[in-house]
């Protein structure tokens, strides 16, 4: 699955969700759920469950909403479609090195700059959960509870808040400057070093889902 070209992927993680929504409910959902499912336990990620839980967990406060807001017929037919939009994008941030992203956006003729800001919206979320990992250690180190009743988790939350969003906003400034210093403004170009094949076959199955989808668009519009 790895192996498959970045735009593959990405046209797989954007068709899934996209077909939640257009087909009925709430069978499309199920079905282009069961899909995502299936892409969380591939080969090709790993561990596929440690990703099959983070997405399940993300999922799960929605299903609660929802429930709370349009009762068990409501809560079923929303709730699959944002599960498998959670469930496609987590399988993409685990599946898709943002490094091999950026080589195919550069090949392909994208800017540069759209390419480094694509792959950091991959990289956001792992990033903010390593940081934040180091944060909770250091505090601990320092002496603070992070452990225990509702009350000591929400005082540790409120001491990890502030450094986690600071270190995040340094961060950013960090590397702002870092593309500005190699040159990497708007309108740059760059020659790839290591471009991802692309063959014949990858491109005609994306086009193949995305004219699927735009078919069944038509037909639900109609």
């Amino acid at each position: 699955m790895r192996r498959l070209h970045p735009f593959t992927l990405l046209t797989i993680a954007v068709v899934l969700p996209a077909l939640a929504w257009i087909l009925p409910a709430p069978r499309g959902g199920a079905a282009a759920l069961s899909v995502a499912a299936l892409l969380l336990l591939t080969p090709g990620v790993t561990p596929g469950f440690g990703v099959a839980r983070t997405a399940f967990l993300t999922a799960a406060p929605f299903w609660f909403f929802l429930y709370l807001l349009h009762g068990v017929s409501g809560m079923v037919a929303t709730g699959l479609r944002l599960s498998t939009m959670i469930a496609s994008f987590v399988w993409l941030v685990a599946i898709l090195p943002p490094a091999r992203l950026v080589e195919a956006m550069v090949a392909a003729g994208w800017p540069v700059s759209a390419a480094f800001l694509f792959s950091a919206t991959l990289q956001a979320v792992p990033a903010l959960r390593e940081r934040a990992q180091r944060l909770v250690e250091a505090q601990r180190c320092r002496g603070l509870a992070t452990r225990g009743g509702p009350l000591v988790r929400l005082h540790a939350l409120r001491a990890l808040a502030l450094p986690l969003v600071l270190s995040a906003l340094h961060d950013v400034d960090e590397r702002a400057l870092a593309l500005e210093t190699r040159g990497l403004v708007a309108g740059a170009r760059r020659t790839p070093l290591a471009p991802p094949p692309d063959h014949w076959s990858q491109r005609a199955t994306r086009w193949l889902l995305l004219l699927s989808c735009a078919a069944l668009l038509v037909w639900r519009v109609v």
